[in-house]
C-alpha cells in the first residue's frame, strides 16, 4: 500500500489491505474502505489488524 493503511488477517491469513475497516459483531460482518459488508468466517478465532506505513 503506497502510504500505509491496514493489513487485515483472519486466523493468520491475509484477507485485505485497506484504509478503512469496520466490524459488526451483531451482524457478524466486516467492511473495508467503502465496500458492502461481507460475512465474517463461521469459525473465526482471531482477527489481526496490522498498521502498515511506508518509510520516507
Amino acid at each position: 500500500m503506497a502510504d500505509g493503511g491496514f493489513l487485515i488477517k483472519f486466523d493468520g491469513k491475509e484477507v485485505a489491505r485497506c484504509y478503512k475497516v469496520s466490524f459488526s459483531y451483531d451482524d457478524w460482518t466486516y467492511a473495508t474502505n467503502f465496500e458492502q459488508p461481507k460475512p465474517l468466517p463461521a469459525k473465526l478465532k482471531s482477527v489481526s489488524i496490522v498498521l502498515e506505513s511506508e518509510s520516507r
